[in-house]
């Protein structure tokens, strides 16, 4: 039993080795199955002079759900676990807004791209907007100090390698493929007037690129969100730390990340034929296609779940990352908690345009020969 069992229910570690406390049906029972309920949540995360405010979840389920894309038994689990992972103590809590309250401001915030789904709640009332957006950057810090180093991880070594190399076989027959990469823009409106030209991007918007790379779960295992909407997709891959990483991968034994035309062909980074001659290397670019459209519904479900990413986001670049980056640390965390995403919150997926075909084939590359191999692979399968 984990230690954020233990602060829900206010146990010591002797009377959890004593084993008079179990779960049941989702919630911790004692040893007359007796259930213990949010509002012991609450005493644990609130300071006394606090703990008379409003309860929110005493907020209808459905409103709840709706406006902080969680139910309240999930949200429960992800604010303990803020609290184990931070070592919060409410004593030592100076702030008026109790800590539930301004996780929930900020999870409204990630759902919506506003606050205005907390304006009816009787738990918000006593603060004023500009309180509550206040929020929205100190805990996005702290999901990133604290949740993103175990929920955002990229393999480093070839044992970490495994489980992944499997998935992608097992789901698109091409051997040792660690993930999916690509980029999206999302939009600002605090730049400084001396680096709007930095940040405008091909569509004529002030925004950050941010480096996207996903699993065959769905899961982002490396987010970059430090590059400027001005610089182009091969700028940030070949400043992102993770290039290191898969050298030192490739060392050992082939590594590949798959990409779409946008990139150079590299010994790490693998993508589709520019021109395809064959039936072969077609057969190659429609199982690359798949992949792609797999990186591109992670990405929709992202925007989908935290629509605040649709959005023109009303901070400066370092908030904005952290706001980024903790969406897909809490997408990675429902995906942990099999919370699945309901069929109509999910937008539309865009389909990709198709580039030009080129002339000639980049063949000189240092990732001719993975991609021949590849494409020597599915023809023995097939």
């Amino acid at each position: 039993m984990d230690l954020a069992t233990c602060l829900f229910a206010g146990l010591t570690t002797q009377q959890l080795q004593d084993k008079q406390y179990s779960w049941l049906d989702g919630r911790f029972v004692g040893p007359t199955q007796h259930k213990l309920f949010p509002k012991e949540v609450i005493r644990f995360v609130r300071r006394k002079e606090l703990r008379d405010l409003p309860n929110p979840f005493n907020i209808p389920d459905e409103y709840f759900k709706r406006s902080f894309n969680m139910d309240k038994l999930l949200f429960q689990d992800f604010l303990l676990t803020l609290c184990l992972r931070t070592y919060y103590r409410p004593e030592v809590d100076t702030k008026s807004l109790p800590f539930d309250l301004r996780v929930l401001v900020a999870l409204s915030f990630l759902r919506h791209g506003h606050i205005e789904a907390l304006i009816p709640l009787d738990a918000f009332k006593v603060w004023s907007a500009k309180t509550l957006l206040f929020c929205v950057p100190q805990i996005c810090q702290t999901i990133v100090n604290f949740m993103s180093p175990d929920f955002i991880v990229f393999p480093s070594n070839s044992s970490e390698t495994v489980g992944i190399k499997h998935g992608f076989h097992s789901r698109y027959t091409i051997p040792n493929v660690v993930g999916i990469m690509d980029c999206f823009h999302i939009r600002l409106s605090k730049i400084d007037v001396s680096q709007e030209k930095a940040y405008k991007c091909r569509h004529g918007n002030l925004a950050i690129n941010v480096q996207v790379i996903c699993d065959h779960n769905s899961r982002f295992i490396d987010v970059n969100p430090r590059a400027s909407g001005g610089t182009s997709d091969i700028f940030v891959w070949n400043r992102s730390h993770i290039k290191g990483v898969m050298k030192n991968l490739f060392v050992k034994e082939p590594a590949w990340l798959i990409a779409d035309r946008g990139y150079k062909l590299d010994d790490i980074l693998i993508n589709p034929y520019r021109n395809p001659n064959s039936s072969s290397e077609q057969r190659l670019n429609d199982v690359f296609e798949k992949m792609l459209t797999q990186l591109d519904v992670t990405v929709v479900m992202l925007k989908s779940r935290f629509r605040c990413l649709n959005t023109i986001l009303p901070y400066n670049h370092q908030t904005a990352a952290n706001i980024v980056t903790s969406c897909a640390t809490i997408h990675n965390y429902m995906l942990s908690k099999d919370y699945a995403m309901e069929d109509h919150l999910m937008s539309k997926v865009p389909r990709r345009k198709s580039l030009p075909n080129a002339t000639f084939e980049d063949e000189w590359s240092s990732g001719y020969e993975s991609r021949e191999y590849i494409k020597n692979y599915l023809n023995s399968i097939n």
